[in-house]
């Protein structure tokens, strides 16, 4: 499953008052998270996503996701299995003088897909290895 959301962050938003906004998910395995930064922010729109009070994007806490004209990608597996399947996003641009909209993508699998997945992948990289391909 994917899902998309289009997140406004009005101009000079600061990050002590950032924009706050619960991305409604199900049940699953998160194993993907892009942020679409459209051309024009040059870096001066920060993001961050959370699951409850954790830090998922970027991992180092505190820090943020910026960019311009680029899509950053997380590639991960994230099990949501306790309501409310969610995460928080996270957004502010100080200093800046308009608004911009940054897309938020998350794919999902069911648990059983994902982890199988996760797994043959594995086995892949293991015969890969083994046969001194790369």
């Amino acid at each position: 499953m994917s899902y998309a959301w289009d997140i406004t962050i009005p101009a000079d938003t600061r990050c002590e008052n950032p924009v706050v906004q619960y991305l409604k998910l199900h049940k699953g395995v998160i194993t993907r998270i892009e942020i679409k930064f459209a051309p024009g922010p040059h870096g001066m729109v920060k993001v961050r996503i959370f699951r409850w009070e954790t830090q998922l994007v970027p991992l180092n806490r505190d820090q943020w996701i910026t960019g311009d004209n680029e899509i950053v990608r997380y590639d991960l597996y994230y099990p949501l299995t306790v309501e409310p399947y969610e995460l928080k996003f996270v957004g502010c641009s100080p200093d800046t003088k308009y608004p911009h909209t940054i897309t938020v993508r998350v794919n999902i699998l069911p648990e059983s897909i994902a982890y199988a997945s996760l797994a043959l992948g594995k086995l892949v990289s293991f015969f890969k290895k083994i046969f001194g391909v790369r």
